[in-house]
This record gives structure tokens, sequence and C-alpha cells, in this order.
């Protein structure tokens, strides 16, 4: 099991305070999270891609895949080589970190602070989101394109599943045994888990509890669900 509780120094995270103290500071802002990644068939569990990213530019800083649900200490080695050993500029600080609200992230924020960093909890994070997005089309590409046209069977799927047929679009839902919690249904995005259901028991179930929570998170979103565009050439 990974370590929940943060673990600071060199060995652990490579989170030095003296060290990064040491660091220029620029007047920056990151953004930083660990999205979650589709999963694999031959994954029992979901993957997570650590990333920074400057704003308002979009320089990609730092990344971390992890296997597992990301602990304190993942976020705290992903800033530190953020800032140490950044995929562009030199070694630096930044004068504020926006993060998204999560509970095991708060162990580190007075020990950023310490360092003269500032931390900000956003609801959203436009910078990862927008490097999510790239992510999942460059994987999409390397995927066999799809020649037929689709079946009226398959297009009534759609028609009866709007919110799901949407969300599929720039997301991703799991459904099955998984993680030994049974059989579960979930839909996630960028920013990690959007819903999750482990009460079906078959897959219509499933399908049926999915549609509902994504029609209500849509409508807390204030976004309308698009008519199934069916087309193929």
């Amino acid at each position: 099991m990974p370590e929940s509780r943060l673990r600071l120094g060199k060995g652990a995270t490579f989170f030095v305070k003296s060290r990064l103290k040491r660091l220029p500071q620029e007047d920056e802002t990151w953004e930083a999270d660990f999205p979650a990644l589709p999963l694999a068939i031959t994954q029992s569990a979901t993957h997570y891609l650590g990333m920074v990213l400057t704003q308002p530019d979009g320089f990609f800083l730092a990344e971390l895949e992890v296997e597992r649900k990301p602990t304190v200490n993942d976020l705290a080695t992903l800033l530190a080589h953020a800032m140490q050993w950044p995929i562009v500029e030199g070694s630096h600080r930044p004068r504020r970190i926006h993060l998204r609200g999560h509970p095991q992230w708060q162990e580190l924020f007075p020990h950023l602070k310490e360092i003269g960093i500032e931390v900000a909890v956003k609801s959203q994070l436009p910078k990862v989101a927008e490097a999510y997005r790239e992510y999942l089309q460059d994987v999409s590409k390397v995927r066999p394109a799809r020649k037929v046209k689709l079946s009226a069977e398959a297009q009534s799927v759609e028609k009866l599943f709007p919110a799901i047929a949407q969300w599929v679009r720039d997301g991703h839902i799991e459904i099955g045994d998984q993680e030994g919690f049974g059989f579960v249904v979930r839909a996630l995005d960028y920013g990690g888990m959007v819903f999750e259901d482990n009460k079906p028991r078959t897959l219509a179930e499933a399908l049926v509890a999915l549609e509902k929570g994504l029609k209500k998170w849509f409508k807390e979103q204030k976004i309308e669900i698009e008519s199934p565009d069916c087309r193929q050439e």
C-alpha cells in the first residue's frame, strides 16, 4: 500500500524544503492535478497522470503516472520534479499553485507556504483540462478507424442513452467488476471520478443508473445534452 501520510525529504518524495527554497522564484502561476486515465483491458485499477502546467501559456513542466489513487506524497514528488527538473525552462519556484480541493492534498499546503508558494484551491484547472484532452486525442489516433456504418440497433442505443453518448466523446466510462468492489459503473473525466454506483447487478441496470447520474451532472453544470450524431464517414 502507498504511504498516505506525507513523507518529505530526499529518498521519499524529493521534496526537500531547504533545497527548494534556494531555487529562484518567478512570478508564475502553476496548475497541478492527477487526471484519471482510461482503463485498459488488462488493468484492474485506474491509473492517474500527474501534470504540472503554467498559466496562461500552458507550458508542460512535469508529469508522473501512478497506478492507483494518488497520495499527497505523489503530489509532493510531482511538484518537486516540476521545480527542480522541469521539462521546459530552468529550475525555479512559482509564486502560486492552483490545485483541486482534494482533502489528501491539504497536508502539503503549509510546507508549500514555508517555501514561499501560495496555494489556491480551484474547481476548474483549464490548462490541465486542455492537456488532458490533447492526451486523449493522441491516444485515439492510434486506435483503428471505424469504417462501417452503425447499424440501426447501435444507433438506437445512443438515442436511449444520449447523456452517456455525449460523455464518452470527451470522458470515459468503466463498467464491470473492479478493484474488489464487485460490479460497478463509473464516469471519469480529466479531474477524476464524476459518478460511481455499485448497486447495479446487470449491464442494463448499470446503463440506466449511469444515464440518470450523467443527466443530473450535465444539468448541474448547465450543459445541454446534444442529439446523438450517428453519421459515419
